[in-house]
């Protein structure tokens, strides 16, 4: 009895390599294959997507106005915090802000642009509004104004652009480069003389969202 025991052992434990052997060459027909020649694949260089919004680490005063731009602290304009920029009788100062440290993959194309004003005023009588034009080639060439004519005394989110807004007009990815890109913007105010011309104006961050495609 013990030695038909021992055999029955064996004969099943032979089986059982026997089953595990065939089960990892099976396993091995899905796993192990020949490269096939006449397949090609393609990694894509872009895909669609946005930069975020993306703070400026520069600034001048424009031309316009009085010629001082925001000329209380006007670096505070580059970030979103609880500092500010003002323009105190500022009515058609111009002021510019850029190096937004835009970078886009090689593949990309530009669909649309965003501009942020956290802004607001120290009066809503007569009629105010802040303006925004992009530069490409450094200034030279300005597209045309978009404006937010919402008026508040605390501050408020406008957003010019958009997705598939392109300002009227085809950026290349060297137009958006530190170099290149320029946004200025323009206080506006429309009313009585003595109104305006006392008009104050802050504005607490200017950031710039790109959104591409392939």
């Amino acid at each position: 009895m013990n030695a038909l025991r021992v055999s029955a052992a064996i004969i099943w434990v032979t089986a059982a390599v026997s089953v595990a052997a065939l089960a990892q060459s099976a396993m091995g027909l899905y796993t192990d294959s020949d490269p096939v020649g006449d397949n090609t694949f393609a990694t894509a260089s872009c895909f669609s997507g946005d930069t975020g919004f993306l703070s400026p680490s520069a600034q001048a005063a424009d031309t316009g106005g009085d010629g001082n731009g925001f000329e209380s602290s006007p670096t505070n304009a580059f970030a979103d915090d609880v500092a500010y920029a003002s323009n105190i009788n500022g009515r058609d100062d111009r002021h510019r802000y850029y190096n937004y440290g835009i970078s886009l993959a090689s593949g990309c194309n530009v669909t649309g642009i965003e501009v942020r004003l956290d802004w607001w005023l120290d009066s809503t009588s007569q009629s105010n509004t802040m303006s925004v034009e992009l530069s490409w080639d450094g200034g030279t060439s300005w597209t045309a104004a978009k404006t937010d004519s919402t008026e508040t005394i605390t501050e408020h989110i406008a957003v010019l652009g958009g997705t598939a807004d392109s300002w009227a007009h085809t950026w290349t990815l060297a137009q958006l480069s530190d170099a290149n890109f320029r946004l200025r913007i323009e206080s506006g105010c429309s009313g009585q003389p003595a109104g305006c011309n006392t008009r104050d104006y802050f504005l607490d961050w200017v950031p710039v969202k790109a959104h591409y495609a392939p």
